[in-house]
């Protein structure tokens, strides 16, 4: 009997996606991805079976250099070797270079260590045993047989003495919250917004024709990118109206991954220079790159 077996990018229907060793791909399976990434569909027409199957989710994707490591003479289409008509069909793409540096290598230790490490007890160990379904620590686990309530904030490790004081987000909590948010969000575009992102777009095509080194293709499907970024900022935030400030994320978040750089430098840069033309010594100076934030499911590609 013939039949149909789901493959990874069918399964993650409505989700996401990992492909590691991206480069490895062989170009069959890469002429397939194509369609998925573009339609969200897999179309099956073999053995007299045709079918066509919903693959509605976002891909993350990891892929070396083509040399094994990065060449930094070289562009960054060069370093990544692949075709133009595939990597439009990201939104972004980052390179992640390995920088020997004191105190990055230091936090990737303690968080790789802290993974083989004995986990601290869970706060509702010692609760269960005393009988006592009162929360602890902000949060509410009593509700033990009528629903779990997930901790909003992780509690601090006092095994880490140089652990700081803010806050974090559990993994339960966030899982919820993108859940809710896909769920019950829908935004629509503001007039403000979509004028924010029609000036944006036609800036950075005219930023890209004017480099020496061939940077990232922006192509009409940048132009979507943008939508979907400040769609998903605001869906983030649960609202439900693009606003110009989702907008204006949108625009530094895809600035970032293009240019390595903070969207306001070049405006920051000239307000310096202007500073020193009027004599006022650079009293303005430049603000460092910063990763980027995430803004929700939809930042992979199609």
């Amino acid at each position: 009997a013939k039949r149909l077996e789901a493959g990874a990018m069918v399964l993650a229907d409505r989700g996401v996606c990992c492909v590691d060793e991206f480069d490895k791909m062989v170009d069959a399976d890469r002429v397939a991805i194509h369609e998925v990434m573009e339609q969200q569909t897999v179309t099956i027409a073999k053995a007299g079976m045709h079918a066509s199957l919903n693959a509605r989710c976002s891909v993350v994707a990891a892929a070396n250099p083509v040399w094994g490591s990065y060449d930094k003479n070289q562009s960054a289409m060069a370093n990544i070797g692949m075709p133009d008509s595939l990597l439009s069909r990201f939104d972004l793409l980052f390179i992640i270079l390995d920088k020997k540096e004191e105190a990055s290598d230091r936090r990737i230790a303690a968080h790789v260590l802290s993974q083989h490490a004995a986990p601290p007890p869970p706060a509702s160990l010692s609760s269960a045993n005393s009988g006592n379904a009162g929360a602890r620590g902000g949060s509410h686990a009593g509700a033990s047989e009528e629903g779990v309530t997930s901790d909003v904030f992780t509690r601090p490790d006092a095994r880490k003495a140089d652990d700081d004081e803010r806050q974090r987000l559990t993994a339960e909590f966030i899982k919820k919250y993108i859940h809710y948010a896909k769920a019950k969000c829908s935004p629509q575009m503001s007039d403000d917004a979509a004028a924010t992102i029609s000036a944006a777009y036609a800036d950075l095509r005219q930023k890209v024709s004017t480099l020496s080194k061939q940077k990232f293709p922006v192509t009409a499907r940048t132009l979507e990118t943008m939508i979907r970024l400040a769609s998903a900022h605001a869906k983030a935030h649960l609202r439900g109206l693009v606003q110009a400030e989702d907008a204006k994320a949108a625009i530094a978040m895809l600035h970032f991954a293009i240019f390595h750089e903070d969207e306001n430098e070049d405006e920051l840069a000239g307000a310096k220079e202007g500073a020193s033309e009027r004599g006022g010594g650079g009293g303005v100076r430049a603000r460092g790159c910063a990763a980027p934030c995430e803004a929700g499911p939809p930042l992979g590609g199609r």
